[in-house]
């Protein structure tokens, strides 16, 4: 008798930083082709890994979000422990969920949440360069968070996209987004409907650069407009970027 096709819904964070991203990729290591792996050892069968969305390289996750389908009748608890016991350290899986056939983690979403991270250092070091973008001088917090406030709302985003695609709609609903200090950490957290490739790290680059009074807050408002992002310059570097929560 065949097992019943379950849709399991599980939640893992990774540390990005030995990735190239979340996508499956030939011949380099990727977040969904490790998770493939694990489930391939555990399940004993071929399973597809499908996530929220993509994480570049070097992005880190809390909250992603990802969907099997199996027939595999081994407990949610279970799973979870045996997961963890053969994925590398980088990777976990903190919750598994039984969930509806109709459910899809990316076109179900309604909403997700960012967090990227500065560091105030007298100079660099290697021993943070995984995890934050470091910031070496003055930097305005008062500033940066004016900046983070011309984000909130409806806006199109061409000119903080590496490069728009005709057939990606540029428009997103930012929900908030806001800018705080914990010590030496810069905080930036922000939430919307959607997000463009690389919108988040020129959206912290933006930041930066109005931290360093290098910038204008107002000036978001004209990149809006133009849709010119050689302003920016390069995006903030991969290595500060967090995908915290995925919403449904």
């Amino acid at each position: 008798m065949t097992n019943p096709l379950r849709h399991l819904k599980l939640n893992v964070t990774y540390d990005g930083s030995g990735y190239f991203g979340f996508q499956l990729q030939a011949n380099v290591p990727t977040i969904q082709g490790d998770l493939e792996k694990a489930f391939g050892i555990i399940l004993s069968e071929s399973v597809r890994v499908h996530g929220s969305g993509r994480t570049d390289t070097g992005v880190h996750a809390l909250g992603q979000v990802v969907l099997i389908h199996t027939t595999c009748p081994i407990p949610v608890d279970k799973l979870i422990k045996a997961l963890n016991g053969v994925l590398p350290p980088a990777i976990r899986v903190t919750s598994v969920e039984e969930t509806s056939p109709e459910f899809h983690p990316r076109f179900s979403a309604k909403a997700k949440s960012y967090r990227y991270l500065f560091k105030r250092v007298r100079e660099r070091t290697p021993f943070l360069e995984r995890f934050y973008c470091q910031v070496v001088g003055e930097i305005d917090v008062g500033r940066m968070r004016e900046g983070a406030a011309m984000f909130a709302g409806e806006h199109d985003f061409s000119s903080f996209t590496r490069s728009p695609d005709t057939k990606d709609n540029p428009v997103r609903k930012i929900l908030s987004a806001d800018v705080t200090e914990q010590g030496d950490e810069i905080v930036f957290d922000v939430t919307g409907n959607g997000f463009l490739h690389n919108m988040v790290r020129n959206m912290a680059r933006a930041l930066l650069l109005i931290g360093r009074n290098e910038m204008e807050p107002h000036e978001i408002v004209e990149l809006y407009r133009n849709q010119d992002r050689r302003r920016l310059g390069p995006p903030a570097p991969a290595a500060g970027l967090y995908l915290m929560k995925v919403m449904y």
